[in-house]
Order: structure tokens, then sequence, then C-alpha cells
């Protein structure tokens, strides 16, 4: 009887340690908070990827001519300034113009010194003239100065002027031909010229006859050829227009309605074949508000464009009722006075 329930105890072991092992898991249910009256809920919000935004480009130190479009009469001077903007980390600069020696020379400005020169500007102020010289019979003309070594300015400011006399009827460009900056290390900075003058120098006005310098033969006046249309207009108005790269005087008639000749003819180029790109033209075509315009151009200011044509800010907005934070768009035609 006893060994009976030994055995019955030996078989009800392994039962009762399963049932002692294993325990009920309760899982507690979410605890979902009671929303009071003022409560709101926060709105799910997207994961999109914002747009990225371009960073404008950073712009380029430039360099023009103010004012670019000058008229003379011959014997009459005028000055030039070679103006450079915004500037950065600058130590020195080389300039080579050329011009046509056959309607302009350049008048010297320091006449102590040897040779013909220009005058030094402030952007930079010379600390060393390593050249400044005029060869007149070749229309060419080179600057070069720089800071102390090491030295460096940044900003905006006239680099050199140029006083130039017509002597001859005609025209002639001023063009940038060759333009260096350079930094305190002596690294080439990155420079770019926005446009070339125009000079035009218009013939000595005439003087009347007395009349003891009549002659009895002379009855019959001899008859004034009479201009064409082009020269008329360009003498009284016109577009001024800077050639950009990739463009000739054809492609620019036939933006504007007008022919390679007639522009070359108003803008004294002889070969209408040969215009580099930035150098200025007149597009013999009214322009919206007559007299002269110019073309906006990428990179143009109010204040660029002012200092070109030689007038005052004030002056552009004036004419062409620019608002005050002086908003314009390239491809606009403003009202200019050269």
């Amino acid at each position: 009887m006893r060994a009976r329930g030994v055995l019955l105890w030996v078989g009800l072991m392994p039962i009762l340690l399963l049932t002692g092992c294993v325990q009920a898991v309760y899982e507690e249910a979410p605890v979902v908070p009671q929303a009071s009256p003022t409560f709101t809920p926060t709105p799910i919000l997207s994961f999109e990827l914002s747009p990225v935004i371009s960073p404008t480009p950073e712009m380029l130190p430039s360099l023009y001519l103010e004012p670019s479009v000058v008229t003379l009469t011959v014997g009459e001077i005028a000055a030039v300034n070679i103006w450079l903007d915004d500037a950065r980390r600058l130590n020195g600069v080389l300039l080579e113009l050329s011009f046509d020696p056959d309607y302009v020379r350049v008048e010297d400005a320091d006449p102590e010194a040897e040779g013909v020169q220009i005058a030094p500007g402030e952007m930079p102020r010379p600390v060393q003239v390593l050249e400044n010289r005029v060869a007149e019979g070749e229309g060419w003309v080179v600057y070069q100065v720089s800071l102390e070594p090491g030295a460096a300015v940044d900003g905006s400011g006239i680099v050199a002027s140029i006083t130039l006399r017509g002597v001859a009827e005609g025209g002639s460009p001023l063009r940038f031909e060759h333009v260096t900056a350079f930094d305190p290390e002596g690294d080439t900075l990155e420079l770019m010229p926005l446009s070339d003058g125009l000079i035009a120098v218009l013939g000595e006005a005439a003087v009347e006859p007395t009349p003891s310098s009549v002659t009895p033969a002379a009855t019959e006046p001899t008859p004034l050829p009479t201009p064409s249309p082009t020269a008329q207009l360009a003498a009284g108005g016109g577009i001024y227009y800077i050639v950009q790269p990739g463009e000739n005087l054809f492609r620019v008639g036939l933006k504007f309605g007008s022919t390679a000749q007639d522009i070359a003819a108003a803008s004294n180029i002889a070969d209408p074949g040969q215009v580099q790109a930035g150098t200025m033209v007149l597009i013999p075509v009214p322009p919206p508000q007559g007299g002269y315009g110019y073309y906006v151009q990428r990179r143009d200011t109010v204040y660029s464009i002012a200092r070109r044509f030689g007038m005052t800010v004030g002056e552009l907005t004036n004419l062409n009722d620019i608002g005050p934070d002086y908003y314009i768009e390239v491809g606009q035609i403003l009202t200019v006075t050269p």
C-alpha cells in the first residue's frame, strides 16, 4: 500500500512541476488619455524634403569705362575713368587698352615725366608704378601698378583716368585689350571687363565767311550733301548696345531691325565684320522715348549705367521713372544722355 502511494506521488511530480512553473502573463491595456475640452491634437507633419535653394552666384569684380560714350569736337578734350567694381583682395592691376590715333590722342597726365602717361587712380592707389606708357603712334595704353608686397584692398573706385583729345572727324573705340588683377600672393584674380568705350569726334564748327571773303563768281552756293537717314538718326538718337559673346553686327541688326552696315556707320566702325564681344555700339533706331536709349545688360545696375554715361543716379531714375528700389530688367531700354 505504501509502495503504491509512493508510485502515485512519483507520477504526479512532473505535473506539479509544470503547473508550478507556468504563470499567466497579463498585458496591460494602453492607457488612452482623456482629451480635455481645450486639447488640440498636434497635426501630422509631412516629411517631404524642402526644395533646395541654389545660392546666388558670386558676382565677379567688373571693369568698365565711365562714361563709355564720349562725343567731342576736333580740339576738345574729355576725361574717361576706368572704373573697378567689387574688388576683393586686390594688390595690383595690369591694363592694356587700344584707341585709333587717327581720330583721338591721349593728353599727357604728367608732363614732367618722360613720355606720355595716364593719370593713376585710387583702386589701388599705387605704391609701385611698374609701367605707365602711351604709345601714341600705335594707339596703345599700358598701365600696371601695385601696392606694397602682401597688402590688399577691397571695394570700388577709379583705377586710372585717360584724357582724350579729338584730332579728326570720325570715331574711335576705346577697347580693353588685356586686363589682369593680382592678389597679395601674386595669383591672378578673376576680373570681368563689361564694355569698351566709344569716342565720337565731330568736325569743327563752320565759320561763316565775311563779305570780303566772298568772290563775285560765287553767285550760286554749292549744295551740301544731304546726310543719310542713318547719319541723321545717329547724330540725334539711337540705342546703345553692348555686343555679347557669339554675336556679330549682323545678328545685332536682326535683333533691332537694322543692318550691320548702318550700325557700323553710326558707331564709326570701319569694318562691320571685325567687332569684338564687349564693344558698345550705337544702333540707329529710335528708342521708345526718343533721344538716346541704352539696352540693359546682365549685371547692370542704375549706378553702373549712370556712371557709364556720365549721369547722376537721380538723373537716370527721374528720366526713366525708376522706383526707389532701383529695379531694372535685362532688355529694358533706358533713356540716357551721353
